[in-house]
């Protein structure tokens, strides 16, 4: 199972995360998160399964993150478009 737009998750913060949009880049899944309480609040995480568990790991790099937002809404907004 992958994670999808729309899907509300929770992370080890013990706070809830609305999924905006997923995206592959070099082919490794990336998910951009907006907490559902304070939207203001953002992740990007690299999307794993580990022992049949979806594993979210926060993407620090801020080269990458800067590619990744880029990315991300070019996807965010090809989809308003449509």
């Amino acid at each position: 199972m992958n994670l999808e737009k729309r899907m509300l998750v929770t992370l080890t913060d013990n706070k809830e995360y609305i999924v905006m949009t997923t995206i592959k880049l070099n082919n490794v899944s990336y998910v951009y998160l907006v907490e559902n309480e304070k939207m203001e609040n953002i992740k990007l995480c690299v999307e794993e399964t580990e022992n049949g568990k979806i594993a979210l790991t926060e993407v620090t790099d801020m080269t990458l993150r800067q590619k990744l937002i880029i990315e991300i809404f070019k996807n965010l907004q090809e989809d308003s478009i449509t």
